[in-house]
């Protein structure tokens, strides 16, 4: 076992959420800063399918499939990317496909940057949700259908 020569944790290189940002690909082909993003997540979901031999107490878990989710909620300040592009699919008889890109810049300069393609609207999304004297926002759920690819990772 490789012992960690680190031997304290550089506390600069913490990162908190204001070093995260979500961008989504216009249909022009153009990034655009999701800045009225509150938060994301980023999730990978393991599924395992599980035997047991004869004679053995013991089971075993043999991986079967993975599936990745993109969740986040955003401040209502714009319908003109995603609920636009969203209704005017549904409205031509397809759900559309989204490209996002998540990313934690730190301020060394470094950045973890990940590619989400072909992610599609998963479950209720909440087109509008009002409460008087609240903040409005929507929930984004979407199925990401293609690899992940990371473009940069983080080193220590």
């Amino acid at each position: 076992m490789a012992v960690n020569q680190l031997k304290r944790l550089d506390t600069r290189k913490v990162m908190t959420g204001k070093d995260g940002r979500l961008f989504v690909t216009n249909k022009a082909g153009a990034g655009l800063l999701l800045a009225e993003v509150e938060q994301f997540v980023f999730t990978a979901n393991f599924t395992n399918v599980t035997r047991q031999g004869v004679g053995t107490i013991q089971t075993q878990s043999i991986p079967a499939s993975i599936a990745y989710t993109l969740t986040f909620t955003e401040t209502v300040v714009r319908d003109d990317v995603l609920v636009t592009e969203m209704l005017d699919s549904i409205k031509n008889g397809f759900v559309p496909f989204f490209d996002f890109q998540g990313a934690l810049s730190r301020f060394d300069g470094q950045e973890s940057r990940v590619v989400l393609r072909e992610c599609i609207p998963d479950g209720s999304v909440n087109l509008m949700n009002v409460v008087p004297g609240e903040i409005l926002k929507r929930e984004w759920t979407f199925a990401v259908n293609d690899v992940p690819e990371w473009l940069k990772t983080l080193t220590a």
